[in-house]
């Protein structure tokens, strides 16, 4: 357990608009409109139990306990969740971790004093979303140790590991903030943020060639150029016609040897990305490849839930 715990003063509002800023690279008012509809979502008009308590809401202290092992995603978003409901309503949060930070069976997560009532209206968006994301941090966490033990038995460089847009409509970017805590690297984060030309595009354009030459043409300057290729007769198309990075789409580890060797004697920088039902049984086999990244959709859409739950006690 680290023991450097974070002052109570440091989950303040202002200390969680910070962190949010930095770490989603949003305005706050971005993850409070999310906050908002996840909280619309499931009050609804209000928390019924609740309106059958005529007396004034007690202050209590909160725990949230870890009922497993895991490593840890979504603190500063659980605090934004109870700093939501609780408006201007005192409120005071702690925890012993960090962001990626390994939690063992029984230690508190998040720590804090507020309105009980409060405390229970946010209690089940801030326990789904810090669930969902430390799962993601875990699965991401174990698949980039395999990569890098892969990588170091063959004393080369680890490819970088990188996620795929295959994330929940509308949690995209915390679910990616949840593989780049694990120290994955972000693929591109949606359709306008890089130039990647995959099977059904190629069709449209009218094969590889003809692709390559309408996206030198027309994209803007800086922009790399991706190609997806299933075999390795357009791998070696997509190499002879200038791309920038070739995916390599469910490639045997004899064809992905192959295309690393073929790039070799190219004369040019071109990066190689192996994809395609990687997983924890096979993705050390590839690492040691000598490509330039691994991408898997598995990071998000394998990942399993983490278990903790929310405690009230009373105040002593």
């Amino acid at each position: 357990m680290n023991d450097n715990k974070i002052p109570v003063a440091d989950l303040s509002r202002e200390w969680t608009a910070s962190q949010l800023v930095t770490q989603f690279g949003v305005s706050p008012r971005r993850i409070e409109r999310d906050i908002d509809a996840w909280l619309e979502e499931d009050a609804g008009g209000g928390d019924v139990s609740q309106w059958t308590q005529s007396a004034d809401s007690p202050r209590m202290r909160m725990e949230i306990i870890a009922k497993q092992d895991f490593y840890v995603c979504g603190l500063a978003l659980m605090a934004a969740v109870f700093q939501r409901v609780h408006g201007d309503i005192p409120l005071r949060l702690s925890s012993a971790f960090r962001d990626g930070e390994s939690v063992r069976k029984s230690q508190a997560v998040l720590s804090g004093e507020g309105d009980a009532r409060c405390l229970l209206l946010g209690e089940r968006v801030a326990l789904n979303l810090a669930s969902r994301l430390s799962g993601i941090t875990t699965k991401s966490k174990k698949m980039r140790e395999l990569v890098e033990s892969a990588a170091a038995q063959v004393q080369a460089v680890p490819p970088d590991l990188l996620e795929t847009r295959k994330t929940t409509p509308g949690l995209r970017l915390y679910e990616k903030f949840a593989t780049r805590t694990a120290g994955v690297r972000n693929h591109r984060h949606a359709l306008d943020t890089g130039l990647m030309l995959k099977e059904n595009h190629l069709r449209s354009f009218g094969g590889i060639t003809a692709a390559l030459q309408a996206a030198r043409a027309n994209a803007p300057a800086l922009t790399k150029i991706e190609i997806e290729v299933t075999q390795l007769d357009e791998f070696r198309e997509a190499l002879a016609g200038g791309a920038d990075v070739i995916m390599l789409d469910n490639f045997s580890l004899d064809e992905v040897r192959t295309a690393v060797a073929e790039r070799a004697r190219c004369g040019r920088r071109v990066s190689l990305e192996v994809s395609g039902n990687l997983t924890e049984e096979n993705i050390a086999a590839v690492a040691k490849l000598g490509v330039d990244s691994l991408s898997s959709g598995a990071l998000v859409h394998q990942a399993t839930w983490v278990d903790m739950s929310l405690q009230l006690y009373p105040l002593k």
